[in-house]
């Protein structure tokens, strides 16, 4: 495990960094490069859930994505567990797992990682995916090692939360405020109409909806044409 005057230091980066990531990709490259910054490791690898589908989002080294895909597609291995569980899983060699995850095992030992400590990215009952720690010769985690490996995967964890109900609001909002402005436009429309008819604003917006049936276009799209580009009905 990294002494204190590497693992202050990185963990603060991390924590700065993080909420500064200008997208997802970025934000887990922080959070690979600090695994292996601060812990006893080879190399890191980040598995999401989308969808009910698995998504091997960044890997250091890349190939490591190639152990990440072998237990997805077997459905077992100790990303799976971990996902599953909502447990770290801990793998001293994975030579002695052959019997439980043949796919794993042979994986680990063709690209030399045969250790590893799967710890899931989640926040209460949201599961997000799994920080996949290997290293490159057996080795016996520590529990210093896992509470370090859940802290990192807990700060990530957090934030792809907050930037996923970020992005939800602004795109609320921004439906929120197509909706009005064709809504606007819409009013505008129907007073053009009535002053040029002498009609109701009622009688205009009928006549306005059956030439956008007729035409197969939306009513805003009708309106917009009213009023910016001078139609009339």
């Amino acid at each position: 495990m990294s002494d204190g005057d590497t693992l202050v230091p990185a963990l603060a980066r991390l924590v700065l960094r993080l909420p500064a990531a200008p997208d997802r990709s970025d934000a887990l490259s922080e959070l690979i490069h600090t695994a292996t910054d601060v812990l006893p490791v080879s190399g890191a690898a980040v598995t999401l859930l989308e969808d009910d589908r698995y998504e091997v989002a960044g890997a250091v080294p890349e190939e490591l994505a190639e152990v990440e895909v072998v237990q997805q597609v077997a459905a077992r291995g100790p990303l799976v567990d971990a996902l599953r569980g909502g447990e770290p899983v801990a793998v001293t060699d994975a030579r002695r797992c052959g019997d439980r995850w043949p796919e794993y095992s042979s994986a680990a030992a063709h690209y030399g990682v045969p250790a590893v400590a799967a710890m899931p990215l989640r926040l209460g009952e949201a599961r997000l995916g799994v920080l996949s720690l290997y290293a490159a010769a057996p080795h016996d985690w520590t529990p210093q090692d896992l509470s370090l490996g859940a802290l990192l995967a807990g700060l990530t964890a957090g934030h792809l939360l907050t930037a996923d109900r970020l992005r939800r609001q602004q795109r609320l909002t921004d439906q929120l405020q197509h909706a009005l402005s064709a809504r606007i436009l819409v009013e505008q429309a129907k007073g053009v109409i009535a002053g040029a008819r002498h009609i109701a604003p009622e009688a205009a917006y009928e006549l306005i909806r059956a030439h956008a049936r007729r035409n197969r276009v939306r009513v805003h799209e009708v309106a917009r044409a009213i009023v910016e580009l001078g139609l009339r009905l």
